[in-house]
């Protein structure tokens, strides 16, 4: 018996052409295996699922919103240094030189989310058959390593104070965090119009509100000195602050290497165990899940059926393609059924 079937799909901007599909009894032996399987007429191994999300314009949509912000968040960031850099050569203030130079890892880290953005947008070629997608996972992953650099310099100033004390311009030093503060704020509610759950921009915007804590704990350090004189107190919010900015690295260093490494962005187990309670699927095996970039989720497995019910093999598909988007955000799937 030999029926044709025509699958269609479609995954972010990249069209598949309608393919033909023969239902045929192949054998497929091996060491743990000896059933019969459905496959492409065309020798590739695993049948594609006619379940489809269109995400293509959806992320672009997101992406002309968060280029915008980014866009913004960038210039405001590049006249304060370069003002800050003016006025600090001119008034020989080397704290407002520092916090320029500060500025600048900033603006570096807006610049490195703002490319990602853009070359993810673009077209990519036939070899790179998911696109550039993954550009703004790499772009948090180089974010989350320079926010670690920035707690490194900080940890160091704190150890060279404690060591080392020195005398502060307490009012020229309360200006400049005054003003670092209301820039980083600025910026943070500008980012925070952008998609929230996108890697790159929330490593973008974890690097404006490490730099304000760190301001708001640099204003509250200096009144306490200026009025105490402890001077301790300046090292302690410093290792404080750096604690809490620490946390939020590892978080975004932790998320962008699991998307790098391909691993599983649900329990697999758990998706295994739900399919498996559909009473025609007999057994899930051979499961590979992983994540493109933010809600972007494949999946590929082997479905082992009953062969009786090898006609109705559409009808389950559908479901549990239904079921696994509903429950677990699978939007793209591939599988192989088996009897």
């Amino acid at each position: 018996k030999v029926g044709k079937i025509m699958a269609n799909c479609k995954f972010g901007l990249n069209d598949h052409k309608p393919f033909i599909l023969e239902k045929s009894n192949h054998h497929h032996n091996d060491k743990k295996h000896n059933h019969n399987f459905i496959s492409n007429i065309n020798k590739e191994e695993h049948i594609g699922s006619a379940h489809h999300r269109d995400d293509g314009h959806t992320h672009q949509d997101h992406r002309k919103t968060d280029k915008k912000v980014l866009k913004w968040a960038l210039g405001i960031t590049l006249i304060t240094m370069f003002l800050e850099f003016f006025y600090g050569l001119l008034s020989n203030s080397l704290a407002l030189i520092s916090d320029a130079i500060h500025m600048f890892t900033h603006s570096f880290a807006l610049i490195v989310s703002l490319l990602a953005i853009i070359i993810a947008s673009k077209t990519a070629p036939i070899s790179k058959t998911f696109g550039y997608y993954r550009i703004e996972v790499i772009a948090a992953f180089i974010n989350g390593i320079t926010i670690i650099l920035s707690i490194i310099w900080i940890v160091y100033e704190a150890y060279q104070r404690f060591v080392e004390p020195q005398a502060i311009d307490i009012k020229t030093a309360i200006i400049v965090a005054i003003i670092g503060l209301f820039v980083n704020i600025i910026t943070g509610v500008i980012l925070m119009q952008g998609d929230k759950d996108n890697i790159n921009l929330k490593s973008a915007f974890i690097h404006m509100l490490s730099d304000a804590l760190s301001s708001v704990a640099i204003i509250i350090g200096y009144i306490v000195i200026y009025f105490t004189s402890w001077y301790f107190v300046d090292i302690i919010l410093a290792l404080i602050v750096s604690l809490v900015i620490l946390k939020w690295a590892i978080d975004i260093l932790k998320n962008s290497t699991n998307t790098l490494l391909e691993s599983s962005p649900v329990d697999v187990k758990e998706v295994q165990e739900y399919i498996e309670k559909n009473e025609k699927v007999l057994e899930l095996h051979d499961i590979h899940i992983w994540e493109i970039t933010q809600d972007m989720y494949n999946m590929t497995a082997h479905i082992k059926i009953d062969k009786k019910d090898l006609e109705n093999y559409e009808e389950i598909l559908h479901q549990i393609n239904h079921n696994l988007k509903e429950k677990f955000k699978i939007v793209h799937t591939t599988f192989q059924f088996e009897w």
